[in-house]
This record gives structure tokens, C-alpha cells and sequence, in this order.
């Protein structure tokens, strides 16, 4: 009995073994960051815009991440119809330094004022801003119907 006894006590050792250094195998496989900044609310007239995040660069909690993202086209995104001519209304977690609002036109950012314009059409915007974390970028769409 105890010869018996004394080979469950190995295997049971050996499996644990097997385990810890399992365990300690994938430690060093890093697992791919949450680490993003937070994403801005974006009003027209009490409707809530769709945000996408764009490229950025942010820290914390000792670890940083980048991510570069191409400007996205219409179809990319949850559009919203709003009227013509409203104020749009952007809402940071954190007011940013360096804040800049542009509309997306045939791929190019074109400053411009956060306000919808007043001809029927789909509209893409990217706005954003630097803060102590880093910097990011956000698009969103609207759409203006006839």
C-alpha cells in the first residue's frame, strides 16, 4: 500500500509541475492592451452621434500604446441625420489642450467650425486634442436629409 501510496504522491507532484510551469510559460506572452483613451460624446440637437476612435498615442498605469488609423469613409460609420445648420457639441472626458475640429473632404482634414453644414448630405468629421495621457483623434458622421 504505501509503494502505491508513494506513486499517486509523483504523479500528483509531477502534474503540479506541469502546471506551475504552464503557468509560468505564458507569463512572459504578453496579452494585447485595453489601454485606450476614453471616447468623447458628440450631440446635434440632443441627438447622440456614433464616435469612432481615430489614431492616438496614450499612457498609463506604466504602459503606453499607439495606434495609427486611416480617415474612414461614410460608409464606415453610423451616420445620424440632423439639421442643417446645427451646432455640434463635443463633449471630452477631460477638457484637451490643443483641441482641433476638421471635416473629412475627399480624404483631406479641412479645419472648420462644429457646425453641421446648411446643404443636404453626408458629412464626416474628426476632432480632437492632447492631454497629459497623449493625444487621440475621433471621427464621427452626420447626415443632413432634404
Amino acid at each position: 500500500m504505501s509503494g502505491l501510496r508513494r506513486k499517486g504522491l509523483w504523479i500528483v507532484v509531477m502534474i503540479l509541475l506541469v502546471i506551475v510551469g504552464a503557468l509560468y510559460a505564458t507569463s512572459f506572452w504578453k496579452s494585447e492592451t485595453t489601454l485606450k483613451p476614453p471616447l468623447p460624446t458628440v450631440r446635434v440637437k440632443g441627438v447622440t452621434a456614433e464616435v469612432k476612435q481615430s489614431t492616438f498615442c496614450w499612457s498609463g498605469g506604466g504602459e503606453a500604446v499607439c495606434e495609427d488609423h486611416g480617415l474612414p469613409e461614410a460608409d464606415d460609420l453610423q451616420l445620424v441625420p440632423v439639421e442643417a445648420g446645427a451646432e455640434i457639441d463635443v463633449e471630452f472626458h477631460d477638457e484637451p489642450s490643443n483641441a482641433s475640429f476638421h471635416r473629412i473632404v475627399d480624404g483631406e482634414l479641412v479645419p472648420s467650425k462644429p457646425v453641421v453644414p446648411n446643404e443636404p448630405g453626408v458629412y464626416v468629421f474628426e476632432t480632437g486634442g492632447e492631454w497629459p495621457q497623449g493625444d487621440s483623434r475621433y471621427v464621427f458622421g452626420v447626415e443632413v436629409e432634404e
